[in-house]
C-alpha cells in the first residue's frame, strides 16, 4: 500500500479503488484533521490482522486477532502484540495466551476482553486477557443458563460496567465449534451479579455493534450475506 494523503475537506479526489478516507460526518474531521494519511506498518503472508485491534496505553501496543488459518493439521487464530520502537518501526509478536479462537476484544481492566469463540474441545465464552507478560487468562462466563454460546463475534461494555457482546454461529458454519444451541443473539452480562440475558434476537448473523455516544442506542450490524462457508445470499440482509 503507498502512502495516501488527502485532504478532509474533499478539495482533492481520489479513485474508488485507492484507500482513501469517506467522510459521511462532518464531525469525524475533527478526529483526521485537514491532511489525513493511510500508511501501511506492517504485513505478512501470515493474515495475522482480523478483529479486535485493542490499544494498551501503558504498553503502546496494539493487540489484534488473526484469521483463521491452518497450523499443525487444524484451523488456529493467534492474538498478535504490534508496537513500535525508538525510530517508530512496527514489529510484530505472536502472544501465547490461552483463548481458543479469539476474535472480537475490548480494554478490560488490566487487560484485554476477548471473545473466545470456542472449538471441539472448549467452550465459547468472554475471557479476560492481562495486557503484560506472561498473559495470564481467565474466563467471565462460558455458558447462557447451561447451554453452550455458538460463537461470541464482537463486544463492547458500558459506562455501568455491563458486557455486551453478539453471538452468531459463524464458528459452526466454519467447522471449528459442534452444532449450535442457541439462536443467533445479542447478550447483556452483569459481571456485579453474574446476571445474563439475551437482549436482541431476530439477526441472521450479528456480527459487530457500538453504543450511541448517550448510550441509549446499540447499534448491531447484521451480517446475514455472507456465511461461515464463504458463501453468500443476496437475499439476506448486511445491514446495521
Amino acid at each position: 500500500m503507498s502512502l495516501l494523503r488527502q485532504a478532509a475537506g474533499g478539495a482533492s479526489r481520489t479513485p474508488a479503488d485507492q484507500p482513501h478516507f469517506r467522510v459521511y460526518n462532518t464531525e469525524f474531521k475533527a478526529i483526521i484533521g485537514q491532511s489525513p494519511s493511510l500508511e501501511l506498518c506492517l504485513e505478512d503472508d501470515h493474515p495475522f490482522a482480523h478483529e479486535a485491534g485493542v490499544y494498551i496505553p501503558t504498553e503502546d501496543a496494539v493487540f489484534v486477532t488473526s484469521n483463521q488459518f491452518p497450523r499443525g493439521g487444524q484451523k488456529i487464530i493467534t492474538i498478535n502484540r504490534l508496537s513500535r520502537n525508538a525510530d517508530g518501526v512496527w514489529a510484530r509478536e505472536e502472544i501465547p495466551a490461552d483463548v481458543p479462537m479469539a476474535n472480537g476484544g475490548i480494554n478490560h481492566g488490566n487487560g484485554i476482553l476477548f471473545c473466545s469463540q470456542g472449538n471441539a474441545t472448549s467452550l465459547p465464552g468472554l475471557m479476560h486477557m492481562t495486557g503484560t507478560p506472561p498473559y495470564q487468562t481467565h474466563a467471565l462466563i462460558n455458558n447462557y443458563h447451561g447451554r453452550r454460546f455458538n460463537s461470541p463475534n464482537d463486544v463492547i461494555i458500558a459506562r455501568d460496567g455491563s458486557i455486551w457482546f453478539t453471538d452468531p454461529v459463524y464458528g459452526y458454519e466454519q467447522g471449528i465449534c459442534p452444532k449450535p444451541e442457541l439462536p443467533n443473539q445479542g447478550y447483556r452480562y452483569d459481571p456485579s451479579s453474574g446476571d445474563i440475558r439475551a437482549v436482541a434476537d431476530g439477526f441472521g448473523r450479528p456480527n459487530g455493534l457500538a453504543f450511541s455516544p448517550d448510550e441509549e442506542t446499540l447499534y448491531v450490524t447484521d451480517t446475514d450475506w455472507i456465511h461461515g462457508d464463504g458463501s453468500t445470499d443476496g437475499t439476506r440482509v448486511s445491514s446495521m
